[in-house]
C-alpha cells in the first residue's frame, strides 16, 4: 500500500475528540492547539484533528463551587450530554475541578465512548516513569480536597501540598489567568516556588491554566502536564487503525 492510500485509509476510519471546554475559555486554547501538534506528528504536515468542541458558559458552575457544590454534578451531567449528542467518539473535560463532580455521575453519563480520566492518566504516568513523590498544583480546591490527591496516594505516590502561603498566590494568580490576564511576575513566581521542590520526581500542574505560565520553568523535576496527558491519550486512540 502506498503512502497515499494509507492516509486515506486511516482517514475513512478516523475517530473525532469531543471536548467540553470553556472552563475556562483562556485554558480551553491549549487542548486545541495541542491536540492539533500531536495529530500532525502521528500523520504528518497539514492535517488537522477532528475535534467537537462544545465552549459552554462556565457561569453558572463557577458560582456554585464555594456555597453549592451539590448543584454541580447535575449540571455538569447536563454539559455532558450535550457535547455526546453531538456523536463524538470520545470526550474529556478541559478542567480538572470538575473531575471531582464526574467521578458523581459517572455511572449516570450514558455512553459508551471512552472518557479520558486526566487523573488516572496521571497515575498512570507517574507509575511508568516510577515517580513516587510529587508536587500537587492547582486552585485552592484542588490542592486541599482530596479528590485529586487520594487517588494518587492510594497508588502508592507520595503527594506534597504547598504550603497555605504558597496556595494563596496560586490561587491569585489563576484566578487572574482565568479572567485572560497574563503577566511575567505569574512565570517568576512559579519559577521561585518550584526550585523549593526540586527534591521531588515531578510537579503536577493540576489545573489548566497553570501550563500558561509554565512554558518557560526551568525546573530539574518533571512538570506534568495534566492537559497534555489527555491529548496525547485522546491523539493515540483517534489514530489507532481499527
Amino acid at each position: 500500500m502506498s503512502d497515499a492510500e494509507e492516509i486515506k485509509t486511516k482517514q475513512s476510519k478516523m475517530k473525532t475528540i469531543g471536548l467540553l471546554g470553556g472552563m475556562s475559555y483562556p485554558s480551553t486554547i491549549p487542548y486545541y492547539k495541542l491536540l492539533n501538534e500531536f495529530y500532525r506528528e502521528r500523520l504528518g504536515p497539514l492535517h488537522s484533528c477532528p475535534i467537537i468542541l462544545y465552549s459552554i458558559d462556565y457561569y453558572e458552575i463557577m458560582k456554585a463551587y464555594k456555597n453549592d457544590w451539590k448543584s454541580i454534578p447535575a449540571l455538569l451531567k447536563t454539559e455532558i450530554e450535550s457535547l455526546l449528542a453531538m456523536q463524538p467518539d470520545c470526550y474529556m473535560l478541559c478542567n480538572n475541578t470538575l473531575h471531582k463532580a464526574y467521578n458523581e455521575i459517572e455511572m449516570k453519563v450514558k455512553s459508551t465512548v471512552p472518557f479520558f480520566h486526566l487523573i488516572d492518566l496521571t497515575i498512570e504516568h507517574l507509575q511508568n516513569k516510577s515517580m513516587r513523590n510529587v508536587l500537587l498544583l492547582g486552585t485552592e480546591f484542588t490542592m486541599t480536597d482530596g479528590y485529586f490527591a487520594r487517588p494518587l496516594e492510594k497508588a502508592d505516590i507520595n503527594v506534597v501540598i504547598p504550603k497555605q502561603s504558597e496556595r494563596e498566590k496560586i490561587e491569585e494568580i489563576q484566578t487572574r489567568m482565568a479572567a485572560n490576564e497574563m503577566k511575567k511576575s505569574f512565570s517568576d513566581y512559579f519559577q521561585s516556588l518550584v526550585m523549593n521542590y526540586q527534591h521531588l520526581d515531578g510537579i503536577i500542574l493540576a489545573c489548566t491554566e497553570l501550563p500558561l505560565a509554565f512554558e518557560s520553568i526551568r525546573s530539574d523535576s518533571a512538570i506534568i502536564n495534566t492537559a497534555e496527558l489527555q491529548c496525547r491519550k485522546a491523539i493515540e486512540y483517534i489514530t489507532a487503525i481499527q
